[in-house]
């Protein structure tokens, strides 16, 4: 009896270390990056249709899409308001219509203007006077006749007059009245509003009879030879955007062709209402094209990590589960005649093309290694199958 209870002990215990020893394997088999494996021979991955593959570092550049709007460079915008009040008498130019540099877009007809004038010659009359006045105190104190107080008092009020005919005249000037024309006798009742910059006027809110003020914009100004975008960008993205870098730009409301600009300047703060940074983006329009301030455009960026060479293999190497990506090993020292060992491996998915992606071990395998590059959905299938896993 006691033999028979020893034998029963021994084969229970021998059965237990057996299922430990079991239970190592496949635990060795089975870690985060490696969840199983599988041996088939090489005529059923034939049939099968499944094909094994060297992985091959390569480039696939990825690309970041941000978006923004379009808006003028301040050299290159122009709001134009008066200098003098005046009711609008003639307006040149109509809205969309293109302008050159100093060319009339209204002209105003202003009694300030006339008051100018007035008072100009008032003040050159009195500068005058108070030059032969000069001369003569001079001429006195040389000849020890006049008083000292006399010559110092008039010499103060000519600095006084000729001071104040130079401020006149510069703001005749700055009316655009030339130095020959302000010294005439000649009075003139109106005066020209230029344009400031070369652009296209797309905003005229004023029409015959307005009475301009300085307060009041009486036309905008745009050149679009010149221009910026507004690109918003997130910090999860910043560390693919520099300074001097070429980006391509997309108008996204319209067929336009893309245009490349070049980063200018980025904000050094974060806006509070888009949570994102700005980054100021200089471009210039397609030819024959409007490019006006607000549109919306899409500035196209490559991102760095995907110019590192990595792991590539084709798309239908990839197996996905849910939010994880897998892979199919088979490494070569482990392959025993005709049958090969295939080892489920865990893998972060990078950049894609149309044709491959770029996978990242958590774990480099350090063996040599290939992998099933098709068909990889049966061979987890004929996993499952011989583990005894339900299939879905």
């Amino acid at each position: 009896m006691k033999s028979i209870y020893y034998l029963i002990f021994s084969s229970g215990l021998a059965i237990a270390i057996s299922a430990c020893s079991g239970k190592k394997t496949e635990t060795a088999l089975t870690t985060p990056e490696n969840s199983g494996y599988v041996s088939i021979t090489d005529s059923s991955l034939a049939l099968m249709d499944v094909v094994l593959v060297k992985p091959e570092l390569k480039v696939i550049q990825s690309n970041i899409y941000l978006a923004g709007k379009v808006i003028a460079m301040p050299n290159y915008r122009a709001s134009v308001s008066t200098d003098i009040s005046g009711k609008v008498e003639r307006i040149f130019v109509r809205e969309g219509s293109y302008v050159k540099k100093g060319a009339p877009l209204f002209s105003l007809r202003s009694m300030e203007l006339i008051e100018l004038q007035n008072q100009y010659f008032e003040a050159k009359a009195q500068m005058d006077f108070l030059s032969l006045e000069f001369k003569r105190q001079e001429e006195l104190i040389k000849n020890n006749i006049g008083a000292l107080v006399d010559f110092q008092t008039t010499d103060a009020r000519l600095k006084a007059a000729i001071s104040k005919v130079n401020a006149l005249m510069a703001k005749l000037q700055l009316l655009g009245f030339s130095k020959e024309f302000i010294n005439s006798p000649e009075v003139a009742s109106s005066v020209s509003i230029p344009s400031p910059i070369d652009g296209f006027v797309f905003k005229l809110p004023v029409q015959v009879g307005t009475l301009a003020t300085t307060e009041i914009t009486l036309a905008e100004i745009v050149n679009n030879n010149e221009l910026m975008a507004d690109v918003f960008v997130y910090d999860k993205d910043l560390d693919n955007i520099f300074e001097g870098q070429d980006v391509e730009i997309d108008f996204v409301t319209h067929s336009y062709p893309s245009v490349v600009g070049k980063v200018m300047h980025i904000s050094r703060a974060i806006d509070p209402q888009t949570k994102a940074v700005t980054v100021h983006v200089k471009f210039t329009a397609p030819r024959g094209k409007m490019i006006l301030p607000e549109m919306s455009v899409r500035c196209v960026v490559v991102q760095r990590a995907s110019l590192t060479p990595q792991l590539t293999v084709p798309n239908s190497a990839v197996l996905r589960e849910e939010d994880h990506a897998f892979v199919y090993l088979a490494f070569d020292q482990e392959k025993s005649g005709t049958t090969n060992s295939l080892h489920k491996y865990r893998v972060e998915i990078g950049s894609q093309s149309e044709q491959q992606t770029q996978i990242k071990f958590s774990n480099q395998p350090k063996e040599s290694f290939q992998l099933v590059s098709k068909n990889v959905a049966i061979v987890e299938n004929e996993r499952k199958k011989r583990t005894g896993a339900v299939l879905e």
